[in-house]
């Protein structure tokens, strides 16, 4: 609703949010006492869906805090090293409504170099390396880079999942980390970037039918792996495939969604894939112009209450994941 208003009534409700005291002091009980050490019994956890609409809060006033420059009176605690390690060991017996909560956090932090008024990171050694920090430690601080492979060894479980929306949300989280460690430590980020195991995810979503293939959060994870420079992603069979299937399938039979995906990814390939010949060249920009008056069609019959998620009493906006 505060990205639809006006930059005035937004930075006042914003304000308003940010100095309510009870507010903040019942978001942190609520956070701490799902995280505390030792874990809590089933009993004192907090409902799941209360804990999932906290998480989604402190995401959105993270974010809002970033754009709108807000003052803030009281920082709330958040163990990162909790998260992620839920994440990379107890995914399984988690909600995924409450991973998504968990991914959609992570991002807005990520987006913010992990730096946010709003929240105060406590770390650990599960992800920092003990002091000294070693070059990488410290440009990643306070993930750290063994905080960063084992959140990329995560999110990479989580890419197999079939569940919609954290399928989507997975995606999300893999380009804002992918970013924060380009912009922290470049070296961290070619490595990310080049992990065999995507390698692996890709030919198994070749051979797992074109409903997978031409799913929009993949079709943005190859855009995400190509606009970071993975060596995993060739043309072919890769690329290829994804333009076979699109022409045999054709254009009008995708969603917009599905369409607006793949048109960021051949804006992605015209960008940084040499291609062989020039009749590939032609088949990616007719296939462009052919998704451009698709997507301009479907645009004016698409309403946005199609990018509402109603799980019981949650709802949550899709085009903020």
């Amino acid at each position: 609703w505060l990205s639809l208003s006006p930059a005035y009534s937004a930075n006042g409700a914003v304000s308003m949010l940010l100095s309510n005291s009870r507010l903040l002091q019942q978001l942190q009980t609520i956070i701490s006492s799902s995280s505390s050490d030792p874990p809590p019994l089933p009993s004192a956890r907090p409902p799941s869906a209360l804990l999932c609409c906290s998480h989604l809060l402190l995401s959105s006033l993270i974010t809002l805090q970033c754009i709108h420059s807000t003052q803030v009176q009281t920082s709330i605690s958040w163990s990162l090293d909790t998260a992620v390690q839920l994440l990379l060991l107890q995914k399984r017996n988690t909600d995924n409504l409450l991973l998504v909560s968990y991914l959609r956090l992570l991002q807005a932090l990520l987006d913010v170099d992990l730096t946010s008024a709003v929240v105060c990171l406590n770390t650990g050694p599960g992800l920092v390396r003990p002091r000294p920090l070693e070059v990488e430690d410290g440009a990643l601080f306070p993930l750290g880079s063994k905080g960063a492979l084992c959140l990329l060894n995560a999110l990479q479980g989580l890419l197999l999942q079939k569940h919609e929306l954290l399928l989507q949300t997975s995606v999300g989280c893999l380009s804002s980390l992918m970013s924060f460690l380009r912009r922290r430590s470049p070296v961290t980020a070619k490595y990310a970037a080049c992990q065999p195991w995507f390698r692996i995810l890709l030919q198994s979503l070749l051979s797992s039918g074109e409903s997978s293939f031409l799913h929009p959060a993949l079709l943005r994870f190859i855009t995400l792996l190509l606009r970071h420079s993975s060596t995993v992603v060739r043309w072919e069979p890769h690329l290829l495939h994804v333009m076979e299937t699109v022409e045999m399938r054709g254009v009008k039979e995708l969603s917009l969604e599905a369409a607006r995906a793949l048109e960021l990814l051949l804006t992605q390939i015209q960008g940084s894939v040499s291609l062989p010949t020039e009749e590939h060249k032609l088949r990616v920009r007719e296939m462009r112009e052919a998704l451009g008056s698709q997507m301009s069609a479907e645009s004016c019959n698409t309403s946005r209450s199609t990018n509402i998620l109603r799980v019981g009493d949650v709802s949550i906006g899709l085009t903020s994941l």
